[in-house]
């Protein structure tokens, strides 16, 4: 497990060699916010963490429904079963198990791996913002994908809109070196419109599901915008 602070914002990285899975937290004053559980093993790094700030875990955040973004919330409910769990309306539908297509969604297939197990909601991101963060809409990895921005410290947390691994890419743009994000998205135009939006935050700091966090992003996310325009064209 490698783990990596910036300001507020701890990356957890789970075989970051190979298959980058990431979680974060992000510290508050009297609390801790986690973002994302994709494998079990970040549930005890977590605690670890938790224990050194002696600061306690008060929720955690999903950006969407994928199985490497989810899998270790049933150990996570079971070691911290007082804290909530939180995921968009939308993406509460394919956990689920329901992945009908909505009247007004791009009729692409929904793609990549959902979990087996049982997975643990208390609530569902109805509003803009989740206490610092603005929850920003970003659909296309999955219908219901959500990214989180920081505005103070404009820090974005992306889920998979976009990937740092094998280059930056908005979702959908086949990285060879890591082609795992573009096969599991939904849909490509989408998704290019979700970055657009996410770039017009202007974030200082870019962090995603997969792959390392990228300081000053602009210039990154402008060109994975341009090739993303070049494919679809």
């Amino acid at each position: 497990m490698k783990v990596t602070k910036y300001k507020n914002l701890y990356q957890l990285t789970w075989a970051p060699m190979l298959f980058p899975i990431n979680c974060y937290l992000w510290e508050n004053d009297d609390d801790i916010i986690v973002i994302d559980m994709g494998v079990i093993s970040f549930v005890s790094e977590i605690k670890k963490i938790a224990e050194r700030l002696n600061k306690p875990i008060s929720s955690l955040l999903l950006t969407h429904a994928h199985a490497d973004h989810v899998n270790g919330v049933p150990l996570f409910h079971k070691i911290f079963p007082n804290v909530p769990i939180g995921i968009s309306d939308r993406d509460f539908q394919l956990l689920n198990g329901d992945f009908s297509l909505l009247s007004n969604e791009a009729k692409s297939k929904i793609k990549g791996g959902f979990s087996k197990d049982s997975i643990h909601i208390d609530f569902t991101l109805k509003k803009n913002e989740y206490h610092n963060f603005h929850i920003i809409e970003s659909p296309g990895h999955t219908p219901g994908s959500v990214s989180f921005f920081e505005e103070k410290s404009k820090i974005l947390i992306a889920g998979d809109a976009f990937q740092t691994r094998g280059g930056v890419a908005v979702s959908g743009t086949l990285k060879i070196f890591f082609p795992f994000p573009a096969l599991a998205t939904w849909d490509y135009q989408t998704a290019l419109n979700s970055a657009k939006i996410l770039k017009e935050l202007d974030p200082n700091v870019l962090a995603v599901g997969h792959g390392k966090m990228i300081i000053d992003p602009i210039q990154n996310i402008t060109v994975a915008i341009s090739e993303a325009e070049r494919h679809i064209d």
